[in-house]
């Protein structure tokens, strides 16, 4: 339920700024990185199962699988989580979201170290994170939007 106030000559105005713009363009991106990590992650889970579906003859090991399926587990869910907050009009979705990116940039350097991504894929897959970060950081729209 959303609170509104009344003005002269009788009209009622919604407090809510609306979610449009590139905030919708924000939101779209983030649900699409997060269909993105689930389909990644049962797709790995497939592979360190049989790794000959990916033409592959070795298992990849445990702990590097246990910390790519748990590390985008969290970041699946944290997704959510912004969600909710961005559509509640929660302003503590700003942070919330600047921490998200940061923990993505660094599960991506964690899934470097293990041998997971590549040096190159690692600086592409940062573009993403990095300027949504920026976004939110810096748009008049989500400071106006996200407000209680």
């Amino acid at each position: 339920m959303h609170r509104t106030m009344e003005v002269s000559g009788g009209r009622v105005l919604d407090e809510r700024v609306p979610i449009r713009g590139w905030l919708v363009v924000y939101l779209v991106a983030l649900g699409g990185l997060a269909a993105h990590g689930l389909e990644l992650t049962i797709a790995s889970l497939i592979i360190g199962a049989d790794p000959s579906l990916a033409g592959l003859t070795s298992f990849v090991p445990a702990p590097a699988l246990a910390f790519y399926v748990v590390s985008n587990g969290l970041l699946i869910v944290y997704t959510v989580l912004l969600f909710v907050l961005m559509f509640r009009r929660k302003r503590i979705a700003i942070a919330h979201n600047v921490v998200f990116n940061v923990l993505s940039v660094g599960f991506l350097v964690g899934w470097h170290v293990f041998h997971m991504k590549s040096t190159v894929g690692v600086a592409i897959d940062m573009v993403p994170n990095i300027v949504m970060a920026g976004y939110v950081l810096t748009s008049k729209r989500v400071r106006r939007t996200l407000r209680r």
